[in-house]
């Protein structure tokens, strides 16, 4: 009987060991859960980051409205017959 039960002690200690520190045990699955989140939220940011590209996209090809305002705003394109003003405003520290 004395065998029985230090046989059966070994076994469960040796399933308890696998259960948390195996391959699949229970923080390697607490790890890639992590891990799994990390990437939805990557994955969620590049989305919304995709969706902007795409509309920016669709905006100029819609017309040559959108690819001039793209110009104008972040190349500082100024068409023939324009005249560039820069206004400056003063420093407000004394």
């Amino acid at each position: 009987m004395r065998f029985f039960v230090i046989v059966s002690v070994v076994l469960f200690l040796a399933l308890q060991y696998n259960y948390w520190f195996g391959k699949s045990g229970y923080f390697e699955v607490q790890i890639l859960a992590d891990q799994v989140e990390q990437q939805a939220q990557l994955n969620h940011r590049l989305r919304e980051r995709n969706r902007i590209l795409r509309t920016e996209v669709d905006g100029f090809r819609d017309g040559l409205e959108a690819v001039e305002a793209h110009a104008r705003s972040d190349l500082g394109m100024v068409a023939k017959g324009e005249t560039f003003y820069l206004v400056v405003e003063p420093a407000s520290g004394r």
